[in-house]
C-alpha cells in the first residue's frame, strides 16, 4: 500500500464494529515489531484475541523486514520512526479515532520517538511498550546485556549480521532460543519466530537514539516485561517504567518473544483490557 509518498506493508484485522455497535468507541491498535521479525508476528496470537475483543488492529513490517522491499537511506532509524508516524496517520485517516501504538522490542524504542511527534499527539490514545529497548536508548540496552550475557551479545550480533548463516550452527541457535523462550518452544513457535528473518541494518545500532524528554507525553503509557527475559531484562523494563512514572507490569513464564509465547493470551488479555480503559 502507497500512502504519503511511502510503502507500507501491513497485516490488518477488521473490528466487529458492524455487528457490534457498542464496541464503536475501542481505538485501533498498531503494532510494531522488533529486529529480525515482520508484522506477521503478531498475527499468531495478540490479533486473533485483540480481534475477538472487538478491536481493529494493524501490523506494521519495518523497510528491510520480512518482504518489504523498499530500501533504507543513510539514516535508517529516522527511516523507521517517519515510517511509523505517517503509518499512524494513515491509521487514523482510515478509522477516524486515536489510535494505540504497541512497540515491541526496537519496536517500543521507534514508539517512543514517534510520540515526540509534535503534530501527531491529537491522533494518538496511548503507548504500550512490550519488552522495549528502553528510552535510554540501544547503549544502556547494549551494556547490560554484555555485562550480564556476553556470550548471547556475541551471538546475537552474528544472528542480526547472518540471520541464515549464523542460525546453521546449532550452538548460536541454543543460546539464541534459550534466550528468547521461557519455556522450550515447539515448532510452531519457533516458525512463528523465525520465519521473517532478514539481516539487520547494522547502521541502526551506531547511534543510542535516546528519547529525550518524557514531560511531553501527553497520553497514557503502560510498560510491560517478561520476567525470563535475557534481551531486555526487569532491571531495563523498571527503567522504562520509571521514565514514564508508572508501574511495569510483568508477565511470567515468559522470555523476550513475547507474541509467541505460550502464555500470550494473557498479554493479549491484558492489552484489550488496557485499551479499553482509554
Amino acid at each position: 500500500m502507497n500512502y504519503s509518498n511511502r510503502s507500507f506493508e501491513y497485516y490488518f484485522s477488521e473490528s466487529l464494529q458492524q455487528t457490534r455497535p457498542q464496541i464503536t468507541s475501542l481505538p485501533p491498535i498498531v503494532f510494531i515489531h522488533g529486529i529480525l521479525s515482520s508484522g506477521r508476528l503478531f498475527t499468531h496470537q495478540l490479533m486473533p484475541f485483540i480481534f475477538s475483543q472487538g478491536y481493529s488492529s494493524y501490523a506494521l513490517t519495518l523497510r528491510g523486514h520480512g518482504t518489504h522491499q523498499a530500501k533504507l537511506s543513510s539514516s535508517p532509524f529516522d527511516d523507521h520512526v517517519n515510517d511509523v508516524a505517517a503509518f499512524v496517520n494513515y491509521v487514523y485517516q482510515q478509522e477516524n479515532k486515536p489510535v494505540v501504538v504497541v512497540g515491541y522490542s526496537l519496536g517500543g524504542l521507534i514508539a517512543q520517538h514517534v510520540y515526540q511527534h509534535e503534530e501527531l499527539k491529537p491522533k494518538l490514545a496511548g503507548m504500550a511498550l512490550m519488552a522495549s529497548v528502553p528510552p535510554q536508548g540501544f547503549n544502556q540496552l547494549n551494556q547490560a546485556m554484555w555485562l550480564e550475557n556476553p556470550v548471547l551479545a556475541m551471538v546475537l550480533g552474528q544472528v542480526m549480521a547472518m540471520p541464515n548463516m549464523a542460525l546453521l550452527n546449532p550452538y548460536y541457535r541454543s543460546v539464541l532460543v534459550d534466550a528468547l523462550f521461557a519455556k522450550t518452544p515447539n515448532q510452531q513457535q519457533l516458525d512463528a519466530l523465525l520465519c521473517a528473518l532478514k539481516a539487520e541494518d547494522l547502521r541502526l545500532f551506531v547511534e543510542p537514539h535516546p528519547v529525550e524528554d518524557s514531560a511531553h507525553l501527553s497520553v497514557p503509557v503502560t510498560v510491560i516485561g517478561a520476567k525470563e527475559d535475557k534481551l531486555v531484562p526487569a532491571s531495563l523494563v523498571e527503567a522504562s517504567a520509571d521514565f514514564y512514572g508508572v508501574e511495569p507490569v510483568f508477565f511470567s513464564p515468559m522470555g523476550h518473544a513475547m507474541p509467541v509465547e505460550k502464555e500470550a493470551g494473557q498479554l493479549a488479555a491484558y492489552l484489550a483490557k488496557w485499551c479499553s480503559e482509554l
